[in-house]
């Protein structure tokens, strides 16, 4: 977690909105990810372009700093993108009931810390339907 990023705990986030809500606003964030990601990655072309070595060395130096700060960002929000993504489609493969079958119906019964897992945490899950229980991690 990055501290310019705050954000809730994927439990928290499940139970108060929903598995299916939550789900499409890590989407939703993903696709902001991209588009920042993509403008800064356009940013840093343009600077680098428009770099005329024969100016003054502060021109220079402020085109430099321009395209290092459009590569940083560009790269923040590529791997940010990446694990926002792979921690939405982790969950949502193992948001199917075992019994029932059914999908994304389910209340978070509890949760600990697992920071090997792809989401960070193992939540122990309830059925709406049926009321089986399983765990997701």
């Amino acid at each position: 977690r990055h501290p310019l990023v705050p954000t809730m705990s994927v439990d928290d986030a499940i139970r108060e909105h929903g598995f299916r809500r939550w789900y499409e606003r890590q989407l939703g964030e993903g696709f902001a990810l991209v588009v920042t990601g993509f403008l800064s990655l356009i940013m840093m072309a343009v600077a680098l372009e428009v770099i005329d070595f024969r100016s003054s060395v502060d021109g220079l130096v402020l085109l430099l700093g321009i395209a290092v700060a459009g590569g940083a960002v560009c790269a923040f929000t590529w791997s940010r993108f990446n694990r926002v993504l792979a921690r939405a489609e982790h969950l949502a493969e193992r948001a199917t009931c075992p019994g029932c079958r059914a999908y994304a119906r389910f209340d978070v019964i509890a949760s600990r810390a697992a920071p090997g897992t792809a989401a960070g945490c193992a939540l122990s899950v309830r059925c709406r339907r049926c009321g089986d229980e399983w765990k997701i991690e």
